[in-house]
């Protein structure tokens, strides 16, 4: 019996970035870690602490350290794939794609590069 708890257990936190409800990434989260690719963890200082907020319709909003909004744009995800997209003043539109995994109150962006990425952890500081 033990054993089965503990798949089953081990599978919830396996399968937790694979959740279908996106619904589970709405609300604000801070930036408080990061793990870079030669594998060391950093804390970010505190003016580095930004606060993204994903809405229910579909926008994402950037905060400074202090609450201060410092860009927005729209945003779609699935289940693992988050995809920002906007408009410059010019005219020009763009987009990019990052993966997401939630853990609990944990979101996980990974940042790739190509060859090279790094993951930045974000704490839920308001659920909607």
């Amino acid at each position: 019996m033990r054993k089965i708890v503990l798949i089953f257990a081990f599978s919830l936190i396996l399968f937790s970035c694979e959740k279908e409800n996106q619904d589970i990434l709405i609300g604000k989260w801070q930036f408080v870690k990061g793990f870079n690719i030669m594998g060391s963890n950093f804390i970010p200082d505190i003016e580095d602490q930004r606060i993204e907020e994903y809405t229910n319709n579909n926008i994402r909003i950037r905060f400074d350290y202090q609450g201060n909004e410092i860009g927005r744009c729209s945003y779609s995800a699935t289940n693992t794939t988050v995809t920002i997209s906007g408009k410059e003043l010019n005219g020009d539109t763009w987009s990019s794609d990052y993966e997401y995994c939630l853990v609990h109150d944990t979101l996980r962006i990974r940042n790739d590069g190509g060859f090279e990425y790094y993951d930045e952890f974000f704490i839920r500081i308001k659920s909607n």
